[in-house]
């Protein structure tokens, strides 16, 4: 058995869609549109993972504390410490908030508070 998707409600359908195609190389598999429901989403390939990027009118994008309960982060392995140092690079060049980096967890793991405040753990 295995988690065969995470779906996430995020406000910019496009610009999740663009972080995670330009941080982790996640391709499109296919887009779901209901324009009845004006509910909209892409279904990414990320590695041998999906994640689904999910938007409609209504979702409330209420101040996320990264404490709270319920889902805590996704996590994304990479191939590499290189790819690793690289995504930790961009990050801090995007201005995310870091609960740790690489070199605080014996070296092969960031945390950090990324695009619309969604929590990822990358780890090589």
């Amino acid at each position: 058995m295995k988690i065969g998707i995470v779906g996430i409600f995020v406000k910019d359908l496009e610009g999740a869609r663009k972080f995670f195609e330009d941080y982790f190389g996640a391709t499109l598999a296919f887009e779901y549109n209901n324009e009845q429901k004006q509910y909209y989403s892409y279904i990414m390939n990320v590695g041998e993972s999906l994640l689904e990027l999910m938007t409609k009118p209504e979702i409330v994008d209420e101040k996320k504390d990264p404490n709270r309960t319920g889902y805590a982060h996704i996590g994304i392995n990479v191939d590499s410490r290189e790819k690793l140092d690289e995504i930790a690079a961009r990050f801090h060049e995007a201005g995310y908030k870091f609960f740790y980096e690489p070199a605080t967890v014996g070296g092969n793991e960031l945390r950090a508070v990324t695009f619309e405040d969604i929590v990822l753990e990358v780890s090589c």
